[in-house]
């Protein structure tokens, strides 16, 4: 009996990690073309029952997660040495593979979570768990090209051969980054474009020194 149970979470995991491989690339494309598009559909899902829920993607936070994976995978591929830390918090965060995938999911995440809790706050809605779900998930997807074209350009720039590559995919993700959320901005609030980016960049400029101050305290 156990062994039938075992078997059937085998065939289970190997049937999603079969789905990973074909709507992972396919979610992705659809967020880094069209993010103001993504931004409705995902509010469109989030309104179905639980289990019809982005039946034809991944899901927002597992498909954040998924890119944090990935951007970790290609490090490894392009075998950057890990960053090198003094202090004991520094060590802890950054001195193994695993505490650096771990590190880099919490960042990333903090970046949805910012953008999510500013949208909560231009609508005038109170956070609770159930307001709090719809702009998270529809943030965490516009953070996946973001979490790899960032991290792949900083691991790039760490390099001697490709750092001024490196730099320039590292911009190139930022920018995106910033008119991704602005266009899905305007997409799902009918705002303007001036009013759109203003609070874009607030929002992704506070976040950045909030995570800089963090490291900063962190580290030192």
């Amino acid at each position: 009996m156990d062994l039938m149970r075992l078997l059937r979470s085998l065939e289970e995991f190997l049937y999603e990690l079969v789905g990973w491989l074909v709507f992972y690339p396919r979610t992705f494309w659809r967020v880094l073309r069209h993010p103001g598009a993504m931004a409705r559909y995902t509010r469109l899902e989030l309104a179905q029952p639980p289990e019809r829920q982005f039946e034809e993607t991944i899901s927002p936070v597992l498909m954040l997660i998924l890119s944090v994976v990935l951007a970790h995978v290609a490090e490894m591929a392009l075998k950057v040495s890990l960053p090198t830390m003094s202090t004991p918090v520094g060590q802890l965060l950054f001195g193994s593979e695993q505490f650096l995938l771990l590190t880099r999911s919490a960042v990333f995440c903090i970046y949805a979570l910012g953008a999510a809790l500013g949208t909560l706050r231009q609508d005038g809605s109170k956070v609770t768990r159930a307001t709090l779900r719809e702009p998270f998930s529809i943030q965490a997807f516009l953070a996946c090209p973001f979490v790899v074209m960032f991290s792949i350009g900083e691991q790039l720039a760490r390099t001697a051969e490709a750092r001024e590559a490196g730099v320039v995919l590292a911009c190139a993700a930022v920018v995106w980054y910033i008119v991704a959320r602005a266009i899905a901005y305007r997409a799902l609030y009918r705002s303007g474009w001036l009013k759109a980016l203003a609070l874009v960049i607030a929002s992704f400029s506070l976040t950045t020194v909030l995570v800089l101050a963090a490291f900063a305290l962190l580290l030192v």
